[in-house]
């Protein structure tokens, strides 16, 4: 691992605040989540030098399983509160209980010993979401939840019109008793029992990592990265960064209450797109990420898409754009600029695939002058296609086709070889295919104490080729220790910019993350910060 002087840090936390090249935050560049204030405020000071080769303040706790066979069906009408129904068929016990948003259902089970159960819902619902939680019903001021127990995750249910069961295996719970909550978050569901049985969660098989990178063509930092990569998956877990773009706003209030730094600085790739309203001529932040990797930092880089049409969103509701004419049986992603606009003149191809080749020539070029400051970036473009919302997400076999013909063209075309390609896309339905993807990223945005375990074994129905498993994008910053509790070691988290993490002032909101947490976790033996990452020149 890299251990710096007291010097040498003293130097790169100075030129972490001049590096912000201006002496006010602008948050000017959109989130994935919504929640990014478009105020400006004074960039936050460093408050003291960290100390020389920083230790680690916490150890992982020793977590004993003692696994049991075990096995219990819970009639649902039989819960306090709760009034039996009869008018569907297929129900068992007495009846069955029909629930609304935000009600819920709460029971009690006794287990024989502290490990990891498996429940299952047995309900039929029409667009409905249930979120399973480890404790007391959630509270929703204002629509925002706030737990009072772990959620476990949310089962959704489109179209069910009998009596099936649903599944989420990796709950952990303690010897004796404890409190199950089933609560309604949309639609409306009809439940008739829970099934809980002994389960499991991550097992160690997971972190069997390739490490060979998609392109062959990789550069030998790149090749060094993956391999490095391998050899931590399943014990460490690399700190990341999301930052205002053209600052490094977050990462100084982070350091100024942890006397450490994120091993990885994620930004956001809509500068570089000339149709995106916060596009920057000056590529600052391409400057900030060069100079992030000089220090010895890793980048990432997501790609928030400014649809190509009149009305250009991110959003499909607030787009004109029509995904699925872009689809072509044409391979075209090595095809030149030129020609692609002579054949979209001959009426060859659409206007929007057009368009679209012409933005995803932006952004290559964008990522080649990092390629030629030698920086290797961690890029996760079209995320979170399978859970609606965005245009890229309308048309599966367009998502598809886009996402293939990105990385062919960016790989072969352009020739860049220092991309490792995550894919975030949330849904089997959308994945690439394992030559096309390096890491596996999933978006946690639970506001409880949850590893995020059900999701991560969720990962081996993507892909047969053991990519890495990594925590692209978070609201709650993971705790070192319940991670692993549940043995699920994400290769990387990034915690979520702006007002996620920071007031206008710059100062840390403790909104969702408090600062006794943050300080926790840049100072645990399981998370590496910016100070023990090694070299891969």
């Amino acid at each position: 691992m890299r251990k710096f002087s007291a010097f040498a840090l003293a130097q790169l936390l100075t030129a972490i605040l001049l590096l912000t090249g201006c002496t006010q935050i602008v948050y000017d560049s959109p989130p994935i989540t919504e929640t990014t204030t478009d105020t400006k405020a004074p960039e936050p000071a460093v408050t003291e030098e960290p100390a020389h080769s920083i230790p680690d303040k916490y150890t992982e706790r020793e977590i004993n399983i003692n696994p049991e066979n075990f096995f219990e069906v819970i009639e649902l009408e039989e819960a306090e509160g709760q009034t039996s129904q009869h008018y569907l068929m297929g129900y068992s016990g007495d009846g069955f209980i029909a629930l609304s948003p935000y009600s819920s259902v709460t029971v009690t089970v006794h287990v024989p010993s502290t490990q990891y159960y498996s429940l299952a819902l047995y309900m039929c619902a029409f667009d409905t979401g249930i979120d399973v939680i480890v404790g007391d019903p959630a509270d929703y001021p204002e629509g925002t939840a706030v737990y009072h127990g772990v959620s476990k995750g949310a089962i959704y249910i489109e179209d069910e019109t009998a009596f099936a069961p649903f599944m989420l295996n990796g709950i952990y719970l303690k010897k004796g008793n404890n409190v199950i909550t089933l609560q309604c978050v949309s639609g409306t569901a009809y439940m008739d029992r829970i099934e809980i049985a002994n389960g499991r969660t991550v097992s160690d098989s997971f972190y069997s990592m390739n490490t060979t990178p998609i392109n062959p063509n990789a550069d030998v930092r790149t090749i060094k990265m993956m391999n490095w990569f391998g050899e931590i998956y399943g014990k460490k877990t690399l700190t990341g960064q999301q930052v205002t773009s053209g600052t490094n706003a977050e990462i100084a209030a982070i350091y100024n209450e942890t006397g450490r730094l994120p091993a990885i600085r994620t930004g956001d790739l809509t500068f570089a797109q000339s149709r995106s309203p916060y596009y920057d001529e000056e590529m600052t932040d391409l400057e900030l990420a060069a100079q992030w990797a000089g220090m010895g930092g890793l980048v990432s880089y997501g790609w928030t898409w400014y649809s190509p049409s009149d009305s250009s969103h991110y959003y499909s509701s607030a787009s004109d754009f029509n995904f699925a004419r872009a689809y072509t049986d044409s391979d075209i992603s090595m095809v030149s600029a030129e020609t692609l606009e002579r054949i979209y003149g001959d009426g060859e191809i659409s206007r929007e695939t057009f368009r679209l080749m012409q933005d995803m020539d932006e952004i290559a070029a964008a990522l080649k002058t990092l390629m030629d400051e030698g920086v290797t970036v961690l890029f996760r473009p079209l995320a979170d296609a399978g859970n609606g919302g965005y245009w890229w997400g309308d048309s599966k076999d367009a998502y598809l086709w886009l996402w293939r013909t990105m990385v062919k063209r960016f790989n072969e075309y352009h020739g860049l070889t220092n991309i490792i390609w995550v894919w975030s896309g949330e849904d089997a339905a959308f994945y690439p295919g394992d030559s096309y993807v390096d890491i596996i990223g999933e978006d946690i945005y639970n506001l409880s104490n949850d590893s995020g375990n059900v999701r991560f074994m969720g990962t081996a129905y993507y892909n047969a080729g053991a990519a890495a498993a990594a925590m692209t994008d978070c609201l709650l910053l993971p705790d070192p220790d319940v991670l692993a509790q549940d043995n699920a070691r994400w290769l990387w988290f990034s915690l979520g910019k702006g007002d996620i993490l920071i007031d206008e002032d710059g100062g840390l909101t403790e909104r969702y993350t408090s600062n006794l947490m943050l300080e926790k976790a840049y100072n645990h033996e399981s998370f590496i910060t910016l100070d023990e990452l090694p070299a891969f020149d």
